[in-house]
């Protein structure tokens, strides 16, 4: 049991506890109820944010803007190793970064290239049930395992399947087995679309020989231009060590995955936020500000011919730890500084919250759902959790903090 698991087991505990004690009427608001079916734990919240959870204390331990020769151009994934080191990837640069448990760096790897240890287009990088890391190259369709110097010990290619889209590995298995989210992308009508995305399992060898599930994907208009959907929901899908955690936003609706088979599923509603006239515009606007000017007027038409939902998606964000520790993100609004995570152990149970700068994807709403750009919370391991920022520049970072002492400790 990792260090975070540990203490947050006195949240646990607590939040039990207040269930217990609480009013009929706020318990069915707030509280969890769970039921078993066949070995699958189902936990039911009607509202995370109704449950009194104690906040998470962080300590800063280092963070990369004190490294004077090093700086991120595009920061898409991090994974710590068993050793609490960190590895960064970098997708425009090419670039894997090894910082030591200090924070200084121990290694670099990679570069632009087609030949063993080299780049096109970096998604994903990952540990393996062995400790060493993976790295994830989409447009060559292959794994590159390494070691703990970012010295190449192993190629495969992932298979794609059929459509435009992708299969990207979420987790890898101590049988040398991947599970991977594959989004396809076929050839569609006009009009709102979720193409389907499915939770396979590949063989040692990359093929993949079974479908675990299957969900809906980014909502996007298909057509002629693509316009994106303002606030759209969408399928999001994490993994970590052997566990891959799955889900849709309509509402609260997540699946942990132990291997091939399924652990817990959350399911819940949401208190529902109403997305304003001012916040459509605010969209517009934002969405605007990262295009060249002479591109605008075009943009701004087929924004107008977008669809922006009423109402904001269940959450945003999700990631998974080593022990299976679920952390669900809010939906933040375009003005939030902040966005609230939720913490749920691989039971369901809700043991804690905390609140990280939220870090943005330079495009808001991407028409991909599996590949898209990260969020603030990079990685959570052996009591520690690694955040990418972005400063007033617009230049990325990285912090690394450990979690500290339960309030309730």
């Amino acid at each position: 049991m990792s260090q975070t698991s540990r203490f947050l087991i006195f949240a646990a505990l607590s939040t039990t506890m207040a269930c217990e004690s609480q009013s009929t009427e706020t318990a069915s608001r707030g509280c969890i109820t769970t039921a078993d079916s066949a070995g699958v734990e189902i936990v039911r919240v009607s509202d995370v944010h109704m449950l009194d959870l104690p906040e998470v204390e962080l300590r800063l331990l280092h963070t990369t803007t004190t490294i004077a020769d090093l700086f991120f151009e595009a920061v898409i994934a991090a994974a710590f190793l068993p050793d609490s080191s960190l590895v960064i990837a970098d997708s425009r640069l090419f670039e894997l970064t090894f910082l030591e448990p200090d924070g200084t760096v121990r290694a670099r790897s990679g570069r632009e290239g087609e030949g063993p240890g080299e780049y096109l287009d970096i998604k994903r990088v990952a540990v393996g049930p062995d400790g060493a890391p993976f790295v994830f190259d989409w447009r060559q369709r292959r794994l590159t395992f390494l070691d703990s110097q970012g010295t190449v010990t192993d190629i495969i290619r992932l298979e794609q399947g059929a459509g435009l889209g992708a299969a990207v590995p979420l987790s890898r298995l101590g049988s040398g087995e991947v599970l991977a989210a594959l989004e396809t992308r076929p050839t569609l009508p006009p009009g709102i679309q979720r193409g389907p995305v499915f939770l396979v399992l590949a063989n040692d060898a990359g093929e993949i020989v079974d479908t675990l599930g299957q969900w809906a994907g980014k909502e996007r208009h298909v057509g002629d231009d693509w316009n994106p959907v303002g606030f759209g929901l969408t399928a999001l899908f994490t993994g970590r060590g052997e566990h891959a955690l799955v889900g849709t936003n309509d509402s609260l609706n997540l699946t942990l995955y132990r291997g091939a088979a399924p652990v817990t599923r959350i399911r819940g509603g949401y208190s529902p936020r109403v997305v304003t006239a001012a916040e459509k515009e605010e969209w517009t606007e934002t969405f605007l500000a990262i295009l060249p000017e002479e591109v605008h007027a075009n943009w701004r038409r087929r924004l107008e011919q977008s669809t922006v939902r009423d109402t904001y998606p269940a959450y945003g964000a999700i990631s998974v730890d080593p022990d299976g520790g679920i952390w669900i993100g809010d939906y933040p609004k375009l003005a939030d500084e902040m966005r609230r995570w939720t913490i749920l152990d691989a039971n369901g149970t809700p043991v804690g919250k905390l609140s990280l700068p939220v870090l943005r994807p330079i495009w808001i709403e991407d028409t991909v759902a599996v590949t898209g750009q990260p969020h603030e919370l990079l990685d959570v391991a052996h009591g520690r959790i690694a955040v990418l920022r972005r400063d007033e520049l617009g230049v990325e970072f990285v912090e690394v903090y450990e979690v500290m002492s339960s309030p309730l400790r």
